[in-house]
């Protein structure tokens, strides 16, 4: 290796990341990207997305999206089609895309529980399914990391359809993990504690809720950062992953585990 090379742990993968829109997304978008890979993003927002397109001219070349509500997944096949064409296959698969609202459960319509169930989760299982059979079929193997949270491994209240969804990703995760190796496709996820995201900001401003209050709760005192999440992603996605299938990585700065004293 000649002195002063840059390596590029996703040179050339292709790669399919949904909700990159903003917050975390656009986190791990920008990540992807100055890694080498090259990316399709599924959004519903589309000034966003076309703002994303903007600021990132330099890697013009290996950026497209498609906009899409995932809350509809009979449209989603054909978006799917779409990424897959645009790299001639796909490598991986960053399933990011979630939505939440805080709302008594006595009080949860059944038409939210469902949009909750098909963005967070029976989107996922779609979109995953179909993206692993584009895998299986080029013989290549490849990488899935879904995002769950913490509170798919905890319960709390005013988020019982959102909880639910993300334990739901916990298992299908592991269940995916354990069909697809054979296949060389590893499949993971991540945990996120509080990360100053933009939803993580709109739900506090709803409930009134002060930054400190919720950083006084975590040992390390402080918020998550996109960045520090963006980065779980890169490395479970990367080949210094090559042995991890199956896992939740957790990435609260210790939130879960002073349970106890919470």
């Amino acid at each position: 290796m000649q002195e002063g090379m840059i390596i590029l742990r996703l040179s050339n993968k292709r790669t399919l990341i949904t909700g990159g829109a903003r917050g975390i997304g656009k986190g791990i978008v920008e990540r992807f990207l100055r890694e080498g890979a090259k990316v399709f993003v599924l959004d519903i927002k589309e000034t966003e997305l076309s703002m994303l397109k903007a600021e990132i001219v330099e890697y013009a070349d290996s950026f497209d999206y498609a906009v899409i509500d995932l809350n509809d997944l009979s449209a989603i096949p054909a978006v799917v089609e779409q990424a897959i064409s645009r790299w001639n296959g796909m490598d991986i698969l960053i399933n990011n895309a979630g939505m939440a609202v805080r709302e008594s459960f006595l009080d949860i319509p059944l038409n939210r529980w469902n949009q909750i169930m098909n963005v967070n989760l029976n989107s996922m299982f779609l979109i995953s399914q179909l993206v692993a059979k584009q895998m299986v079929e080029q013989g290549g193997g490849g990488s899935i990391v879904n995002m769950t949270s913490k509170n798919g491994l905890k319960g709390s209240g005013q988020l019982a359809h959102y909880n639910t969804s993300k334990g739901g990703v916990v298992l299908l995760t592991e269940s995916m993990a354990v069909e697809l190796a054979a296949y060389g496709i590893r499949v993971n996820a991540v945990a996120p504690g509080n990360i100053g995201t933009p939803l993580d900001d709109e739900l506090k401003k709803k409930e009134n809720r002060a930054l400190d209050e919720v950083s006084a709760k975590n040992p390390m005192k402080r918020m998550g950062t996109i960045a520090e999440i963006a980065n779980a992603f890169l490395f479970l996605a990367s080949e210094e992953a090559a042995f991890v299938n199956g896992s939740t990585v957790v990435v609260d700065g210790g939130h879960l585990a002073n349970a106890s004293e919470l």
